[in-house]
């Protein structure tokens, strides 16, 4: 697992810096987290709900790898 169930308490802002593929995988959906004055509060679970988004199912992509970028 790429997150470890701790890590999703962690602002959503701290995340994107530490995931890079996090934020290519909102990207795609439009979410653009690092422009969002609340990335420093909201964690990625309340995000999730914010955009009416599966948090399981984000995760799951997230690990499968279907976040990671296709730029080399």
């Amino acid at each position: 697992m790429i997150l470890d169930p701790a890590q999703l308490h962690r602002p959503i802002g701290e995340l994107l810096q530490d995931y890079p593929q996090l934020r290519d995988l909102l990207a795609r959906r439009g979410i653009h987290c690092e422009e969002c004055f609340i990335a420093d509060r909201e964690t990625l679970a309340g995000m999730a709900a914010m955009h009416d988004l599966d948090l399981q199912e984000l995760l799951h992509e997230l690990d499968s790898g279907s976040g990671a970028s296709t730029d080399s």
